[in-house]
């Protein structure tokens, strides 16, 4: 079992190095819009980029999902080479068509977008507007070029690919701001140059399989397949970025500072998504195993201790971090540092969903995923509705309480459908035990930091309580002879 469970996270680290230094390089922009940019300008970035998640769904029409089923459909349309490639061409020409005709409805509209950010007291201009529409344009180009490579195993070409494009994107952004002082207008440039360099690097594999053989009755049944997860894929990206939306109409002078402090998550939404990349296909392909779910429940465990790891020291060493030495000042701005308190409970939000990530497991292995929406649905209307009613009183910190218990309610239900579905008896007792020490260590640097002046002895204490948390995983259990080992196994993975 050990054995399989270090394939889990060998093939987590295939595309976990591309993740992890993309996002870290996307998470320094974080602490260099916060020394370069006006609040003001920062609000509008967070605000565009949360609305521009909405926008790519949109543009995507669930195609993409269409693509991986139809790409090895049991269905040949001819031999299986030129099968692929009619389907790549009709997926890529559908989403061409109805990329454009967005795109050109948000230049058409563009007057009134224009006013109605201005309403916000933003003060962009049309041209702006103009430019934004662009960015959902370029990304819907290369959507089925990057699934190609997804799908036909090409990892390390696929996380190349997509750190390159993050890497131009981040120098762009250093560039126009810092040296050309073009603000938000360099932001965007800097997206637009970087998504268009990617689409040209992937001309030649786009040249390669596209056949001009519209078939449509494939792209019907590709809409037909791909339109229903629409509305899943929408409940998430509500989960993700709808308290933004939110907060900019109910609390507007909060916005950056929640939007700043939220990507302090960095750590767990990083560990997360690495994690995710790996764990469909290491299920999928173990399920049959006659341990597979007592497989499955140590994966949890591991998951949590490794989590709460992260979530203590990230908690416990934030405040000190945001401090360091960075061009134009500190890593976070010390206006942004009000709203550090946060970060804990953004921390914990992560972890139940990537809990979410883990107990799904059984659905698609019954094929049962009807049971996927209803649990996003409810957790993305109960978010909305929660975010409305707290943050008018409580600003970020609603919104933050609020998007937590979105994602524990998530974690809650799926967990409810799953043993109906795919019953894994879970080592409960242990995940709830780090739970709970975690969450009382955290609670108690909270406390001592109104009672402690000295940076020195707070640091100290923080140290000593990773200490004590250490030590106690050894008295539970948790850092046992075969815990160790699978750990040992999981770092050099």
């Amino acid at each position: 079992m050990i054995s399989k469970i270090k394939q889990l996270s060998r093939d987590t680290a295939i595309y976990g190095t591309s993740i992890v230094l993309g996002r870290f390089l996307n998470f320094l922009l974080t602490p260099f819009y916060t020394n370069f940019l006006h609040e003001k300008e920062l609000a509008f970035v967070i605000y565009i980029y949360s609305a521009l998640a909405f926008i790519n769904i949109a543009y995507s029409f669930g195609m993409e999902t269409a693509f991986f089923r139809f790409y090895k459909s049991d269905k040949q349309l001819v031999d299986e080479n030129l099968h692929h490639k009619i389907v790549f061409s009709n997926a890529y020409i559908s989403i061409i068509f109805f990329s454009i005709i967005s795109t050109l409805l948000i230049f058409i509209f563009s007057p009134q977008i224009t006013n109605s950010f201005n309403n916000f007291h933003y003060n962009v201009s049309q041209s702006l507007i103009i430019l934004i529409g662009f960015i959902p344009l370029l990304d819907a180009l290369v959507l089925i070029p990057f699934a190609y490579l997804r799908m036909t195993h090409q990892a390390v070409k696929f996380s190349t690919l997509r750190f390159v494009a993050i890497f131009i994107n981040v120098i762009l952004n250093i560039y126009f701001i810092a040296y050309l002082h073009k603000g938000v207008e360099g932001i965007i440039l800097a997206q637009i140059i970087s998504s268009s360099i990617a689409l040209l690097i992937f001309s030649t594999l786009i040249t390669k399989n596209f056949v001009f053989k519209i078939n449509f009755n494939l792209i019907k049944e590709m809409l037909w397949f791909g339109l229903p997860t629409l509305p899943a894929s929408v409940s998430a990206i509500i989960l993700q970025v709808a308290d933004r939306q939110i907060m900019e109409i109910i609390a507007p002078k909060y916005l950056a500072v929640y939007g700043v402090n939220y990507r302090l998550g960095i750590p767990m939404m990083i560990f997360v998504s690495v994690f995710e990349y790996a764990w469909k296909p290491f299920y999928l392909h173990h399920y049959k195993d006659e341990e597979a779910k007592d497989l499955f429940s140590q994966v949890f465990t591991y998951f949590t201790v490794i989590s709460m790891l992260l979530i203590l020291f990230w908690s416990l060493f934030v405040d000190v971090i945001v401090k360091f030495p960075f061009p134009g000042g500190t890593l976070i701005n010390h206006k942004y540092w009000i709203g550090l308190d946060i970060v804990p409970i953004v921390l914990w939000g992560y972890y139940f969903n990537g809990a979410f990530t883990n107990l799904n497991a059984g659905f698609l292995i019954q094929k049962k995923t009807k049971y996927l929406p209803i649990a996003v649905g409810a957790s993305a209307i109960f978010n909305v509705i929660l975010n409305i009613l707290i943050i008018p009183q409580y600003t970020y910190v609603g919104a933050a309480w609020a998007t937590f218990l979105a994602y524990l309610l998530e974690a809650v239900l799926i967990y409810w459908y799953s043993r109906k579905i795919y019953y894994i008896k879970y080592d409960w007792k242990k995940v709830f035990t780090i739970l709970i020490i975690t969450g009382c260590l955290i609670l108690l640097n909270v406390y001592i930091k109104d009672y402690f002046t000295s940076w020195l002895l707070l640091l100290v204490i923080k140290f000593l309580f990773m200490l004590v948390f250490i030590i106690l995983l050894f008295i539970f259990g948790f850092l046992n002879k075969r815990n160790l080992q699978f750990l040992k196994h999981f770092v050099k993975s």
